[in-house]
């Protein structure tokens, strides 16, 4: 007997939402990566202006592109803020990016939150190529969405979204905009909110 399938049409549209998701993910995963020349480069932050204008976002892309404008070394600047915002920033100002410091009460790394989202990619086929970072680190969430998606797997997308992502991501995000000034991480958590909101 021969199994029921989609008419060609939807299978070319879920094929499509399915790629066009997995990249924006793969997209937004670089903005929270330690910045390197080998992706932080002028087609990227092209890329990042597309998206802003894509959406309409008149006062960040214009934020953009005066930040680009006036800045001598994009790359330089950004490894600033980023260490500063995410690393090693005074006392009270670090915005880490890590799920269980936001949700195991204790503030700290490698907790139960931890555990449980490696044991999240585990059971779906994943896992981490290196265990530089703790694997809830925000990047690592990002690109194990854009794998979920290249694949289809939107149940396991939408599961991951309600459970492990969004109830911590909610208390970074609100944290971020007190503390971020840089105006691309501000720009890219708020993008960051914006898509993984859209897909709940």
């Amino acid at each position: 007997m021969a199994a029921h399938s989609l008419p060609p049409d939807q299978d070319d549209a879920s094929a499509t939402e399915a790629a066009t998701l997995s990249s924006l993910y793969s997209f937004l995963a670089l903005t929270m990566r330690y910045p390197d020349p080998a992706f932080c480069n002028e087609p990227f932050f092209d890329a990042f202006e597309s998206l802003l204008a894509s959406l309409d976002w008149q006062a960040e892309l214009a934020a953009m592109r005066t930040w680009r404008e006036e800045t001598a070394d994009p790359l330089d600047d950004l490894r600033t803020a980023y260490t500063s915002l995410f690393i090693t920033a005074a006392p009270g100002t670090t915005i880490p990016p890590y799920a269980s410091v936001y949700l195991d009460g204790d503030g700290s790394l490698y907790g139960r939150t931890t555990e449980r989202t490696r044991n999240f990619y585990r059971e779906r086929g994943f896992d981490l190529l290196s265990e530089t970072e703790p694997a809830d680190h925000l990047q690592f969430e990002l690109e194990f969405l854009a794998a979920l998606a290249g694949e289809a797997k939107f149940d396991d997308e939408e599961l991951f979204l309600q459970t492990l992502f969004r109830p911590w991501f909610v208390r970074f995000q609100e944290k971020s905009m007190q503390e971020a000034r840089h105006p691309f991480y501000r720009m890219s958590i708020q993008l960051i909110d914006f898509f993984t909101k859209e897909e709940q």
